[in-house]
């Protein structure tokens, strides 16, 4: 009897050391959960970190390519803003290099009473551009800008009319302009005096009538 309760004891005593022996080699799962969270987490926050700076690169790209567009179309209106300010110098200048001689209404006219009396008209193709020069003395000219187009009648009125007197100096150079007026009225007109063979321009200054008694002949 007694060798058998030694025999449960020792029985005993062996099974508790394996459960012991066990539950020290059984590997520990739950502490490893955290860990692998823990790294999945981090690769999450490092695509989304990819995906900004891509986003941002994208960002900036756009903007480059918009202040490279935005930078092209002012400079564009800057060179056209510069040459509608030369073509309004050069008219205002009365220049002449593109008189179309085979226009009927362009050309260049002088009056058939005083040949330092003249008038050019320069098709500038949405209308005409004109000088009319008048030689006062060997030291001064008149001169008066305009531009307009021709009525159904042949008729050019005009609102803009802007009067100098340009002085010159002893060698024939201009040395001073004096602006006498500016948006002058009146008008300029083809006239058929005595037919088809005797046709040139009328002028009338509503100003200070410089045109009376003028009539203009190439």
């Amino acid at each position: 009897m007694k060798k058998r309760l030694v025999f449960a004891l020792i029985m005993t005593m062996a099974l508790c050391s394996c459960g012991k022996e066990e539950s020290h080699q059984r590997p520990d799962h739950s502490s490893k959960t955290p860990t692998t969270t823990a790294a999945a987490e981090t690769t999450a926050a490092a695509q989304e970190a990819a995906e900004t700076t891509a986003i941002v690169a994208e960002t900036a790209a756009v903007t480059t390519t918009a202040a490279a567009e935005n930078t092209n179309t002012e400079t564009t209106t800057a060179a056209d803003v510069s040459a509608e300010t030369t073509d309004a110098a050069y008219e205002s200048a009365g220049s002449h290099v593109n008189l179309d001689t085979e226009d009927l209404f362009a050309g260049q006219f002088f009056d058939e009473n005083n040949s330092n009396f003249s008038m050019v008209l320069d098709n500038i193709g949405n209308g005409y551009k004109v000088n009319i020069s008048r030689k006062v003395s060997d030291t001064q000219i008149d001169n008066w800008y305009i531009t307009g187009q021709f009525d159904g009648r042949a008729v050019l009125h005009y609102d803009n009319c802007s009067k100098y007197i340009i002085t010159l100096d002893e060698n024939g150079l201009t040395s001073s302009t004096e602006t006498v007026y500016t948006n002058g009225t009146g008008y300029i007109a083809i006239s058929e005096r005595g037919g088809q063979d005797d046709t040139g321009y009328v002028w009338k200054d509503d100003v200070d009538n410089a045109g009376s008694g003028a009539f203009f002949k190439k």
